[in-house]
């Protein structure tokens, strides 16, 4: 199964997920350039991936893909945790006048 998922464009597309969800939601929740972590993530996977493939396809041993994909897992709820757990300020509507 992970060798579905981590594929370039896979990858690629988690990444256009999270910029998708962050432009959908700057002007509704105050901190969710929290969603441009994971999108990193997952864009630096992608392109680690694409490297290997078209530039080094014969390499079997893929200690980068355990630190690109362990930097997906950990960012990706890192995140989503952050934008849903981040509590305004009791004067956030004085903050922006």
């Amino acid at each position: 199964m992970i060798e579905v998922l981590y594929r370039p464009l896979p990858l690629a597309l988690g990444g256009v997920f999270f910029v998708a969800l962050f432009l959908g939601l700057r002007r509704t929740r105050l901190r969710s350039h929290y969603l441009l972590l994971p999108a990193t993530a997952w864009f630096l996977a992608a392109l680690d991936e694409w490297y290997m493939t078209t530039y080094q396809p014969h390499m079997n041993i893929r200690i980068d893909a355990l630190f690109f994909l362990a930097l997906v897992v950990a960012m990706t709820p890192a995140g989503i945790l952050l934008l849903l757990l981040h509590r305004r300020p009791a004067d956030w509507r004085r903050e922006r006048a």
